[in-house]
Order: structure tokens, then C-alpha cells, then sequence
């Protein structure tokens, strides 16, 4: 997407109008009817500025998702009458990327139609389920946060900040520390410092949903509701309760399929992915046990110890790094206790 549009001078007209529109409601609040009622008839009399000036006054209140998707679909339609296409694009992706199978508010003309299914076909392909991506498993860190992530807010950013802090200490416990994981994490949290826009949120959005579903991390839903329940009152904001959104669950896998992935395909228990490698150092390791027998007393069981430790990681590796770091550790072993 394009840079978002330049910040303008709202016309005093049109903040006396919200004014008036939002009389008697609490303080923040949108009278949102009222507000799409402005916008179509501005949309119908042409003044295609005005109603876009509508639209920046009202991003700055609280608001929840179809909202939010309202108003960048109208954005859509008056930047595009108003000559802005490229803009006119990034709000029609904008509203997309909140919600792919949304609808126009109001009748317009085949180019603007065309535009904005070109945008939903442009979405859907970015949101296309990327291929998982492969990181090698290791130890857990003993420096993994143990407590319950804490949210500051219940605000739909501050849930999307404590989703990241969740999967974050997931991976940790996981022993997912390397690359590209690491990177991944860093991006996302650069992203979210930096993001002020609504547009800018909703791309955080949707790059934090493809990370969950690249190394296969989903933080639940109730977990977030605990969370959000112990946000202490002083961090409330007017009308936040309704911004969060329901977290996506993990992919379903079978009974079947997930007890055909732990089940050892052979005597030393090795993965199938990895069974030949893992075959090798297995037999590698039955001489050295035989070695500890006629160690001293004192020696035999740390060795031991250490040697069944390798036996473990090699059994249960899933990748070719694994297995060849566990070959190191082998040789480290035979050069520590020769």
C-alpha cells in the first residue's frame, strides 16, 4: 500500500456537526447511524472532501471492527470520486483486510466496482495460508517468562500486543529461540511500536495472523477474556469492551494423524523424516554405552548420564540440523571421556 493520505484541516462545519449528532451520548461515544447517514448525504451532494473529513474526525473515537469497515469502504468510494484512485485502493484493501467478504454501502459505477473487487482479489491473495515454516526445536530457555501475560488494555491493540507477548513466551517454552523465528518476533514488535494509523493496525493485524499460522501459535481466546477481565480499572477507555475480536483457534488435526506422527518407526524410536540419520547415530551411541561400563565409578554416571541425553535428542529430532549437531555433541563426548 501507499503512504496513508496527508493530514488536512477539518472544517469547523463538520466538527459541529458530529457535535450536535453525539449529543446527550456519553463522552466518545458515535452515534454510528448518524454518522453513515452524514456520509451517504454528502456521497449523494457531491462533497466528497467534507464527508472524508468526516471520516478522519471519527477514526478518533473508539470503535469496533464493522465500524471500522464502514468507514474505509466509504473512504474508498469518495477518494475515488474525488480523483484520489491509488488512495481510493488502499482504503477498499483496508476494509478488505478487516473483513474479505464485505459489500459496498451504497450503488456506485462499474470502475469503482471494479476497483474495489480488484482489492478484494489482491487481499485474498496475501492472506493466502503461507507454508509453514520449518524452525528446529530445542531446550527451553530457563529465562522464559512463567507468569500469565498481563494486557494493558482492552483495547483491539492492546489485545493484538498481548497475543504477540503470548506467543512470544510459547515459542520460548518451546525452545523455538533461533531463526527464523527470532527475526519474525523482532519484525512484529518493531511493527507494533511503530504503528499509529488504522490502516498501519490493520496490516499488524493480518502480518501477526500469518506468523500464528507460519509456526502453527495460537494463544486462546480465553486466555485473552482472564487477561482482559484484569485490566485494572484506571486503563479503561470508553466503549474499548467492544474493539477486541474473537482470536483464531489451531488447525484441527486428527486423532489419527497426530498419533502417526509420535510413534517411533523403528527400534531406536527415530522419526520417519529423519529415520536413515538418525539410524546412524543411534548405532554410534551402542559401542560408546558399552565403553561406560568399564569406566571408574566416579565418571560412569555423568557419562552415562550424558550419553542417554544424546540418545533422547536424537530420537526425538525432526530435521537434518538437529541430527547434525547431535554428530557434534557425539564427538564432544567421545574427546571428553576417552
Amino acid at each position: 500500500m501507499s503512504a496513508m493520505f496527508p493530514t488536512r484541516v477539518v472544517p469547523l462545519v463538520v466538527l459541529l456537526s458530529l457535535s450536535a449528532h453525539a449529543a446527550g451520548e456519553s463522552a466518545g461515544a458515535v452515534d454510528f447511524k448518524n454518522t453513515i447517514s452524514m456520509l451517504s448525504r454528502l456521497f449523494r451532494q457531491g462533497e466528497y472532501e467534507q464527508a472524508v473529513d468526516v471520516i478522519e474526525v471519527v477514526r478518533q473515537r473508539p470503535l469496533g471492527t464493522s465500524e471500522l469497515v464502514t468507514l474505509s469502504l466509504y473512504e474508498g468510494i469518495l477518494l475515488y470520486e474525488w480523483g484520489k484512485h491509488e488512495e481510493a485502493g488502499d482504503a477498499f484493501q483496508m476494509a478488505l483486510m478487516l473483513r474479505l467478504d464485505a459489500k459496498l454501502p451504497e450503488p456506485v459505477s462499474p470502475k469503482i466496482e471494479n476497483l474495489f473487487e480488484a482489492s478484494r482479489r489482491a487481499v485474498q491473495k496475501e492472506l493466502e495460508d503461507p507454508p509453514p515454516v520449518e524452525a528446529t526445536p530445542g531446550s527451553a530457555s530457563p529465562d522464559c517468562p512463567s507468569a500469565r501475560i498481563a494486557a494493558k488494555g482492552r483495547t483491539l491493540k492492546a489485545q493484538q500486543l498481548w497475543r504477540l507477548a503470548s506467543m512470544e513466551q510459547m515459542l520460548c517454552k518451546r525452545g523455538l529461540r533461533k531463526e527464523p523465528v527470532t527475526s519474525a518476533l523482532a519484525a512484529l514488535k518493531t511493527q507494533a511500536t511503530e504503528a499509529a494509523t488504522p490502516t498501519e493496525w490493520v496490516r499488524f493485524s493480518q502480518d501477526i495472523e500469518r506468523f500464528a499460522q507460519q509456526f502453527r501459535v495460537y494463544p486462546s481466546f480465553e486466555d485473552w477474556l482472564k487477561a482482559k477481565s484484569a485490566v485494572p480499572e484506571e486503563l479503561w477507555e470508553l466503549g474499548d469492551e467492544d474493539q477486541d475480536v474473537p482470536l483464531p483457534e489451531g488447525p484441527a488435526v486428527s486423532a489419527t494423524k497426530a498419533q502417526s506422527e509420535e510413534e517411533p518407526t523403528n527400534l531406536f524410536g527415530c522419526r520417519t523424516v529423519v529415520a536413515a540419520g538418525c539410524e546412524r547415530l543411534m548405532m554410534r551411541l551402542v559401542p560408546l554405552q558399552t565403553q561406560t561400563d568399564s569406566m571408574e565409578a566416579a565418571k560412569k554416571g555423568t557419562a552415562k548420564k550424558e550419553l542417554l541425553r544424546l540418545g533422547q535428542k536424537i530420537r526425538e529430532a525432526r530435521s537434518s540440523e538437529t541430527l547434525a549437531e547431535a554428530s557434534r555433541e557425539i564427538d564432544a563426548w567421545q574427546a571428553k571421556w576417552k
